[in-house]
């Protein structure tokens, strides 16, 4: 009797072969987890800058010293998380900031709508209002920009009528 023909060399399979059914989900998941993570870094990122630029912050200010405002949508007025828009920096050094956020208080809710211009460190805010549930338009924009920063027409009217005299204050005391 013959002995049986040898069995052939048994090739050492690596790590991959051996682990590929588990391993190529978890790295597609490890890939999908970090993209998900960078963008949302890079939306919380932009989210901080639009709400720290000075347009917003002036905006946001002219629409908590707005008697209209204040009486449309009541105290205090919240913007939303994340506004959308754009800022730009030219090559002249000229800065244009567009920027549409939510706003909310506790009556109603609309949407502000401010675009600024700074040029030679001086802002010019051509578009500011808010938009209301009721498209109700306030109009926050004022001729003087420069006079509009250091007034507030809502702090005036309570230091004058009192805190419910302002609710529904004559047009010559609005913005």
């Amino acid at each position: 009797m013959q002995p049986p023909p040898p069995l052939p060399p048994h090739a050492a399979r690596g790590g991959w072969s051996r682990h590929w059914r588990w391993a190529l989900p978890l790295g597609v998941l490890a890939g999908l987890a970090v993209m998900g993570g960078c963008i949302g870094w890079a939306l919380l990122r932009w989210s901080e800058r639009a709400h720290d630029s000075a347009p917003m912050r002036e905006a946001l200010r002219r629409a908590g010293c707005s008697i209209e405002v204040a009486s449309a949508f009541g105290e205090p007025l919240q913007p939303e998380r994340l506004p959308y828009g754009s800022m730009r920096t030219h090559v002249d050094g000229r800065h244009e900031v567009g920027l549409v956020v939510g706003v909310q208080g506790p009556r109603g809710e609309g949407t502000l709508f401010v675009r600024g211009v700074r040029v030679d460190d001086a802002w010019d805010y051509p578009v500011m209002y808010v938009l209301g549930e009721d498209e109700a338009t306030f109009d926050l924009s004022a001729l003087d920009d420069a006079e509009a920063a250091g007034e507030c027409a809502l702090q005036q009217c309570r230091a004058e009528a009192g805190d419910d005299a302002c609710e529904d204050a004559p047009p010559a005391l609005r913005v």
